[in-house]
């Protein structure tokens, strides 16, 4: 008998939040973006459960190294991926795992990526119509990416865009919704108000100071995010400063 949708969200988001250790960077930007940093999933899989994170975010070649490192750990398999060494720059995220593929490594949750704005955004609409049906089928939470592009944008990270962008993935059937921070707590607290599933904020670029890192955490929760899915502000510290930052987070998370 297979977990409910319900009972594997809950299983990560226990109290309504999260802290999560995003891991698919690799993918998308290249090892040579992080020389110097050890990017071996043995290594992000003991910074994750000492930092007592809430569950993990990889691809399916991650999870398979990990499971049986992380154990009871909470492992999301993201779905889509796209790479920085083609021109195209009207990329889309293509399909690379399956739901049932990531189901049957034990996965509580998938992820998967839109760009709302992009002039391919039909194209990644139909993938994740895709994405859904199978997501429905095998009971599994969809965490999405809800990351605005396009022409209009004179940012990504626009206020009334990543709003914008927030709610269509609430709409289109997100389970949860990861998007960027928009820099203040007012215009945050649009984002938040207006997306009627839980909010999660991408951790972004790595920030150099730790306590810029609590600070942004702090805001972004006392204005009604669910947490935050937080990858190179973790891992590009030593490993020490890695853990340690991330139970500073959890503190604030879960308080």
């Amino acid at each position: 008998m297979f977990k409910s949708k319900e009972k594997k969200l809950k299983e990560i988001m226990k109290d309504g939040k999260a802290l999560l250790l995003a891991f698919d960077h690799a993918v998308e930007h290249g090892p040579s973006a992080y020389e110097g940093i050890d990017l071996s999933p043995e290594r992000i899989a003991r910074i994750a459960l000492e930092g007592k994170v809430d569950g993990i975010i990889v691809h399916i070649g991650v999870a398979k190294k990990i499971k049986r490192v992380v154990g009871k750990l909470p492992i999301i398999v993201k779905l889509t991926a796209r790479t920085s060494l083609t021109t195209d720059e009207n990329q889309i995220q293509q399909i690379v795992t399956s739901v049932k593929e990531a189901r049957d490594i034990g996965a509580n949750a998938i992820a998967c990526t839109i760009y709302f704005g992009s002039d391919r955004e039909a194209e990644m609409f139909k993938i994740f119509e895709e994405i859904k049906q199978d997501a429905n089928k095998y009971k599994m939470p969809i965490f999405g990416f809800a990351y605005p592009r396009g022409k209009k944008l004179k940012s990504k990270y626009d206020p009334d865009a990543i709003r914008y962008a927030a709610r269509v993935g609430a709409e289109i059937g997100f389970d949860v919704v990861k998007t960027y921070y928009t820099g203040d707590k007012e215009s945050f607290s649009k984002v938040v108000k207006d997306c009627f599933v839980p909010v999660l904020v991408a951790g972004g670029p790595k920030i150099s100071e730790e306590k810029d890192v609590l600070k942004v955490v702090e805001d972004i929760m006392s204005v009604g995010a669910a947490g935050v899915a937080i990858g190179r502000n973790i891992w590009m510290r030593n490993d020490e400063d890695a853990i340690n930052l991330l139970k500073e987070i959890r503190r604030i998370v879960h308080k």
